[in-house]
């Protein structure tokens, strides 16, 4: 039996807006039953207009120093927990700057010897997607609708994969965060999501069903059914990501993540291992390992 996460990990000691220690969150995991687990810290903004609120006091030399403590503080715990737990290290991506991203996450990839990463977008050209109502509210305005916030949206998560090939993608449909129960996407919308599909395919990433929009109260776990099946039918591998901020969330929600990945179609979840990279897991086999 097998039960894992790549996308989380957060913990207040490297991320404001997250609590615990990372060693907590490390422990909480052991104790909760994952064989297998990944942490993936934000990485560092490089403007101050893209702090997260709570980061304005560390400005940006402070987060790249905490960004390199918690590298050499998750491969410490990597090492002590071996015995306990398969322990990976990676981070998660931004398109910021809006210029210069990609050359920024490229440097920061080879810097250091992470296992992985985890691709993300949560912004349009430097404006958040995620972080308010109002600010979603206010973005959809300028743009012209939901249906162009969310069709630019895709096209930068496909321009990110793309450029950057993540072995993960993170929280695919993250930009509909904010719609009400029972959203789904438009024609246009799905033609745009088609596209990032195949970039994914393309490039071999594995597609992270996410279960922190359960969790929080934005709806079905990411991404919804309609992307979910559609990505099994062009043979996309998936994987859980709890996205974790802090012990008390650690693989909460991650049920619903394998009740949406079996109602999808799929008989097999995707998992990295350190002995062989990724390999498949037969849904029956995916519990917590007690005891």
């Amino acid at each position: 039996m097998v039960w894992f996460s790549y996308h989380g990990g957060h913990s207040g000691e490297f991320c404001a807006h997250a609590t615990s220690t990372l060693e907590e969150v490390v422990d909480t995991a052991i104790e909760r039953g994952f064989t297998h687990y990944g942490l993936s810290e934000h990485c560092p903004r490089y403007r101050a207009q893209d702090l997260y609120p709570g980061e304005e006091k560390l400005g940006i030399a402070g987060l790249a120093a905490a960004f390199e403590a918690y590298v050499a503080r998750a491969l410490d715990l990597r090492d002590a927990r071996a015995g306990e737990i398969e322990l990976f290290v990676g981070f998660e991506t931004e398109t910021l700057p809006p210029e210069g991203w990609l050359q920024a996450m490229m440097t920061l990839r080879d810097a250091y010897p992470f296992d992985y990463i985890v691709g993300s977008v949560h912004d349009i050209c430097g404006r958040w997607v995620d972080f308010s109502p109002t600010d979603t509210a206010a973005l959809t305005a300028d743009l012209g609708g939901s249906e162009a916030l969310q069709i630019a949206y895709f096209d930068a998560v496909t321009n990110m994969v793309e450029s950057l090939r993540p072995d993960i993608v993170a929280h695919l449909d993250l930009v509909r965060k904010y719609e009400p129960a029972g959203f789904s996407f438009s024609p246009r919308a799905l033609r745009a999501i088609e596209t990032t599909l195949e970039a994914i395919g393309t490039s071999g990433g594995v597609l992270d069903v996410n279960c922190a929009a359960f969790r929080n109260g934005y709806g079905p776990v990411y991404p919804l059914p309609q992307i979910l099946e559609r990505a099994r039918a062009v043979g996309i591998r998936v994987t859980f990501g709890d996205d974790s901020h802090g012990a008390q969330t650690v693989g909460v929600g991650l049920d619903q993540s394998l009740a949406a990945i079996a109602a999808a179609g799929y008989e097999t979840v995707a998992y990295l291992t350190r002995a062989d990279g990724w390999r498949e897991a037969a849904l029956d086999t995916l519990r917590p390992r007690r005891g």
